[in-house]
């Protein structure tokens, strides 16, 4: 959500049910840290962006 959208790290931590932005900041991370060792999640990821931003 983060790199499709403005919002700020609070504001999607509350449309994700209420979780504090440090959540939303850990997930990110971990998300980048999987994609760098992990092929096919990279992939999927990418495909996934690209299907939602047009």
């Amino acid at each position: 959500a983060k790199e499709l959208t403005p919002m700020s790290l609070p504001a999607i931590g509350e449309a994700f049910g209420g979780r504090d932005h440090t959540t939303v900041l850990h997930a990110c991370r971990t998300i980048t840290e999987l994609r760098l060792g992990d092929a096919q999640l990279n992939h999927d990821v990418h495909v996934l962006t690209q299907v939602l931003r047009g």
